[in-house]
């Protein structure tokens, strides 16, 4: 392992939630839910989203367990994520994200298809 690499392992763990943030952050926008706090996001990820069946229960699980890590490598001094947590968390990620990418994306086609009408 890479020196260089371990020493931002808790930087990127932290990107790869906000960038997981910000999509679970605009699914709920397209379903007109609007939230003020990273735990509004991830509790009405799952009330919503996950059980309304836009996102795997494995999906949900997977973005609060990211938010545990962030918070984690984010505020607690002592505490370095490694890169092969990195490397574990990376698939999820972008799996997770693309989801919702694809979600939204036939969002966008039926409400261009409902104006047309």
């Amino acid at each position: 392992m890479n020196i260089h690499l371990r020493k931002f392992s808790n930087t990127a763990v932290n990107r790869l939630y906000y960038a997981c943030y910000y999509a679970a952050a605009a699914i709920l926008i397209a379903n007109g839910i609007e939230v003020k706090s990273h735990d509004g996001v991830r509790m009405n990820l799952g009330k919503y989203i996950v059980q309304g069946g836009m996102l795997t229960p494995e999906l949900g699980r997977y973005f609060s367990r990211l938010f545990s890590k962030r918070s984690t490598g984010d505020y607690d001094d002592f505490f370095n994520h490694t890169v092969e947590t990195v490397d574990e968390l990376m698939p999820d990620a972008k799996l997770f994200i693309q989801t919702i990418k694809d979600w939204i994306a036939n969002w966008l086609t039926e409400q261009e298809n409902k104006a047309q009408k």
